[in-house]
């Protein structure tokens, strides 16, 4: 689990509760390269560089346990140089059908459903009670938060974040490296590297920073 912020609590719970029934892996624990705990909510803490983590990179699977799309795309290309092991987390609660494509490192929340011929990249992340309907694709390191909904054959681009509870039209593209602001109603499609917000959702301003939590 690569953060254990809050978010790293969430997904820590959600792997533990996939652990109790796939037994897939013999321990759980957190890589944070800036909590100084050896011990943080009942798991031990290692930082990327340390000989327990470097020496067991060829079995281990990492997961990204942070919300910021950016942040994720900096800890995957950290875990692509190493030649890291991705695994996928996924709440025994949410419905992924078999047509469902989840990439590498993919992380389900509890409640959630990917339905029909739904692609998620690499790192994406599908928070609480959100539905990713047939035909959606998500970018890579792509944050859904929580009670979002997303209409049919949706494309949504990499390191973009929906906002809480933001409902998506169905067939809207969405770019990369853009944010839809919580509780947003998207209707038509919004561009590459804009912040886009309201009811209907229109361009607010640029992502300049990409920074979602300020």
């Amino acid at each position: 689990m690569y953060g254990a912020g809050g978010f790293g609590k969430e997904v820590m719970d959600v792997a533990r509760r996939q652990n109790a029934v796939t037994k897939r892996w013999e321990q759980i624990c957190f890589v944070d390269d800036i909590r100084t705990e050896r011990t943080h909510y009942g798991a031990d803490v290692y930082r990327f560089d340390a000989l327990e983590v470097q020496q067991h990179l060829d079995e281990a699977e990492f997961v990204i346990a942070l919300g910021e799309p950016a942040a994720r795309e900096k800890l995957g290309e950290k875990l692509r140089e190493a030649n890291a092991r991705l695994g996928r987390v996924v709440d025994t609660s949410s419905l992924v059908v078999e047509s469902a494509t989840l990439g590498e490192g993919a992380v389900i929340t509890p409640l959630c459903s990917i339905s029909s011929d739904a692609r998620l990249g690499r790192h994406a992340c599908v928070n609480t009670m959100s539905i990713v309907g047939h035909d959606v694709q998500v970018g890579d390191h792509t944050v859904i938060s929580s009670m979002v909904n997303i209409g049919g054959a949706c494309v949504i681009g990499a390191n973009s974040y929906l906002g809480m509870g933001a409902l998506i039209k169905e067939g809207v593209r969405i770019g990369s490296n853009s944010i839809i602001g919580m509780g947003s109603v998207v209707y038509g499609d919004i561009p590459d590297d804009v912040i886009a917000l309201g009811n209907p959702a229109r361009v607010a301003r640029p992502n300049n920073d990409r920074k979602v939590f300020k």
